[in-house]
């Protein structure tokens, strides 16, 4: 019996697993589940997931040694092929040192593993998320006829745009495989805005933009960007030790000194509405690598995030309804309209906030990027007609003092999942219910057809999966 208590990155996902096993090479890894047959397994990564995707209660694979990244040639073309338990960092280090290649879509954080990453639909800023481009997916599973464990390469199919973002419900990812894009450079500079359109009406100038709503002044400032045939420039070094001290450290300090230190909302509103506009120095523009410019160091610090995917067409919507919830489980009795009372009454959602009033003072700026349709059956933007925009919320707090955020973040996904048809992320807080991720993934049958035929017994679920896409719960009507 395994003793060993296992935390996520954010604190807030603890389980104690019966039976660890950390294999060396595929040999082993078959070995395990051949000795495993009949039980729940689930693997791990870097554990940098605040859903329930992770959790282990019977058996726990982790793939860390599972490392090794393949360059090769493929019809005339560089092909990677990337062990699962391979960091991002890692994996872009071999790509530019070796092949003057990069990732075709980057995130904010290189701490996953490349499994991890593309099973709970990781993204970036104005492309799809790295799930899309995944064309070849190596899984350890149980062959369904024998029952003895095989590793089967699936590159094509529903099969294919289910492995793309599974979630681990098909089985052990082993490897991947994808084609890289060349190395490239992006162009970058801060603006303020005072409202949403005018930096929506920047996009096509800057299609790799992502932007921030400042809570309590509830301004915009966009981080302008695009990629460049230009090299890199010669701020650039001066500018990533600017962005480091005054972004990834002062303003993380500011926040923890403010809402988990002193715990209070008046500073914090302060701290938004006077102190961090000034950080920003607007109209520096500097070119640097993408593998430097896309990423921040948000695991500097601990934290907890939900993050909702709009649909493009209801974005101004989403974002007049955060506003409002915002301002309300602040203390502002008035801050939510008749039109949006009767929404959140109509779903029944009114009475669930009327004792949250004064709650939670939200304490970091809400990033929004947008992300473009991955060709998936189950990632966030998957079988969609419109881009979406992420909508990140972030919380700071003591995992002991993380009530009102949570409160807020269940509040946040029904309202905007009932009313607008925004998805949480896989990945993120994600209080889904069965009914939720029925009427949001118009794929999920097939999505369970595909797991039914590799994994009939369900092996490689946990609870949550099975109480969240695999309830045979009727869809409800989709949102007008």
């Amino acid at each position: 019996m395994n003793s060993r208590l296992f935390t996520n990155f954010g604190g807030n996902q603890a389980f104690r697993p019966n039976s660890v096993f950390t294999p060396r090479n595929e040999t082993e890894l078959l070995e395990v589940l051949r000795s495993c047959r009949g039980r729940r397994i689930r693997t791990i990564g870097r554990l940098h997931s605040w859903s329930e995707a992770p959790v282990a209660d019977d058996v726990l694979l982790d793939l860390r040694h599972f490392q090794d990244v393949r360059l090769e040639r493929r019809d005339g073309r560089p092909w990677v092929t990337a062990g699962a338990g391979c960091q991002i960092k890692q994996l872009l280090s071999v790509l530019s040192q070796q092949a003057a290649s990069t990732l075709p879509s980057l995130g904010l954080i290189t701490e996953q593993t490349i499994a991890g990453a593309i099973s709970t639909g990781t993204h970036g800023s104005g492309r799809p998320s790295m799930s899309h481009f995944m064309d070849e997916v190596r899984i350890a599973t149980y062959d369904p006829t024998t029952g003895e464990p095989v590793i089967r390469t699936i590159d094509g199919g529903d099969e294919l745009r289910a492995a793309r973002c599974s979630l681990g419900a098909l089985g052990v990812i082993v490897s991947v495989g994808f084609w890289p894009r060349p190395r490239y450079f992006v162009e970058e500079c801060f603006r303020e805005y005072d409202d949403l359109e005018g930096v929506l009406a920047k996009e096509d100038e800057f299609p790799l933009q992502q932007f921030y709503l400042m809570p309590w002044s509830w301004r915009f400032f966009a981080q302008h960007r695009r990629e460049t045939t230009q090299p890199r420039g010669g701020w650039a070094t001066l500018y990533r030790l600017y962005f480091f001290l005054q972004f990834d450290v002062g303003l993380h300090l500011l926040v923890t000194l403010a809402a988990r230190t002193l715990r209070s909302p008046r500073l914090v509103r302060f701290l938004f509405r006077e102190v961090a506009p000034r950080l920003l120095i607007q109209n520096w523009t500097v070119i640097d690598d993408s593998s430097k410019m896309l990423v921040m160091e948000h695991e500097l610090f601990r934290h907890i995030e939900c993050e909702m995917f709009v649909p493009r067409s209801r974005l101004v919507e989403a974002i007049d309804m955060v506003v409002q919830l915002l301002k309300y489980f602040d203390g502002d009795h008035e801050a939510i309209g008749d039109v949006t009372r009767d929404k959140l009454k109509s779903v029944g959602l009114l009475t669930q906030i009327e004792d949250r009033c004064g709650s939670y003072t939200h304490h970091y700026p809400i990033c929004i990027r947008r992300v473009l349709p991955d060709d998936t059956l189950l990632s966030m933007t998957s079988g969609a007609a419109e881009s979406y925009y992420a909508l990140s919320f972030i919380s700071y707090a003591r995992p002991a003092e993380r009530q009102g955020f949570l409160a807020f973040a269940e509040v946040l996904c029904r309202a905007l999942g009932a009313l607008i048809g925004a998805r949480p992320h896989w990945g993120k807080v994600c209080p889904l219910t069965a009914a939720d991720a029925a009427r949001l993934y118009p794929q999920l049958p097939q999505f369970r057809d595909v797991c039914r035929q590799i994994d009939p017994q369900g092996a490689f679920r946990n609870a949550w999966l099975d109480r969240t896409l695999f309830s045979e719960t009727p869809a409800a009507v989709p949102p007008e």
